[in-house]
């Protein structure tokens, strides 16, 4: 069994003395770049690995970031995590990456148990009813951001999104293209944001003057591929069929473009299929998705960038970056002939 190295065993190698070793590790005075270099090469000389644990006891929040999602299985909320990964690794920091299902109770479950574990910083996607309580994290002196939350009251920095514009822009562009029988197709995990689309779309139809009555609603049982394309088993027995699908998400979209295709349905001559978020898959599909773009890398920068500005200046105003949605046209939707 290898030996437990000890803190003033990496001193002596490095040739420095316990203060400035511990200066080093809490961050709490500036090292010398070329104190730091011998540091760093004892360090990794004797395979030293700092007790994390003792110096939260102590009151130290921990080099973890927190990062909670409503789908762990979406592309849009991956390249989100990667973004914040990786400037969370720029500081020496490590994301703890949470799946909260869109479930409210299980949010809240993560968000105190992450405040336990005295995590440096919290992002949450916010597509669920937010605790009241919220916060009071930062009270505690736990930097917080939140993605979306465009009608919490309470001040905190917070990068948000116009789903209700989205909305109007993909209903918008099918009434353009002649439709008049349209399905919005939304799903679980994610109501507050459903329905601010929806809300969009049926705002769209009000400024063309139409009945509201040509929009009608559907939502998936769940998350998995074979919920998500079971609605085009449910578009294919409709009467009338809808000659446009609007779809709360690109992963619904495309489980709905597969399963039509494979039962002989042509997309976009049959109908036509927009989606949302422009996931990479969206654009590489076989026949590429017609979508509302948000920028997830961007966004994910965004808020990590939010959040060390409250870690590093926790006295400084709450901030709030807005994201405008576009439409990015692509060969899934044309005129209705």
């Amino acid at each position: 069994m290898a030996k437990n190295v000890t803190i003033k065993e990496v001193a002596v190698r490095a040739g420095v003395s316990l203060g400035t070793i511990s200066n080093y590790l809490n961050g709490t005075k500036t090292v010398a770049p070329d104190t730091r270099a011998r540091i760093e090469q004892a360090i990794d000389d004797t395979h030293y690995v700092p007790n994390r644990a003792v110096r939260t006891l102590r009151g130290n929040r921990t080099h973890t970031v927190g990062l909670l999602v409503p789908d762990a299985g979406n592309p849009f909320f991956t390249e989100i995590a990667r973004s914040v990964e990786d400037a969370a690794r720029s500081r020496g920091d490590v994301l703890v990456y949470c799946d909260t299902a869109g479930d409210s109770a299980r949010q809240a479950v993560y968000i105190r148990q992450l405040a336990e574990m005295r995590v440096g910083g919290l992002i949450i996607c916010s597509t669920t009813s937010m605790p009241p309580d919220l916060g009071d994290l930062e009270a505690v002196g736990t930097p917080l951001v939140v993605l979306g939350g465009e009608d919490m009251a309470i001040d905190i920095s917070k990068v948000t999104f116009d789903q209700h514009l989205g909305g109007k822009l993909a209903m918008k562009h099918v009434l353009e293209l002649g439709h008049r029988h349209v399905l919005f197709a939304g799903g679980p995990g994610g109501e507050l944001v459903m329905q601010a689309r929806f809300a969009g779309a049926l705002a769209a139809i009000d400024e063309f003057g139409e009945d509201r009555e040509l929009l009608h609603r559907v939502d998936a049982d769940g998350r998995t591929v074979s919920e998500r394309s079971a609605l085009a088993d449910l578009i294919m027995t409709m009467q009338p069929q809808p000659t446009a699908v609007l779809c709360g998400n690109d992963m619904i979209a495309i489980a709905i473009v597969n399963k039509l295709i494979r039962h002989g349905w042509s997309v976009p001559k049959d109908i036509a299929i927009v989606g949302y978020d422009d996931i990479t898959d969206a654009q590489l599909a076989v026949i590429p998705l017609t979508t509302v773009r948000q920028p997830a890398r961007e966004i994910g920068a965004l808020a990590a960038q939010l959040l060390f500005e409250r870690a590093d200046h926790p006295e400084a105003p709450h901030r709030e970056i807005s994201i405008t949605p576009e439409l990015v046209v692509r060969a899934s939707t044309a005129p209705l002939t």
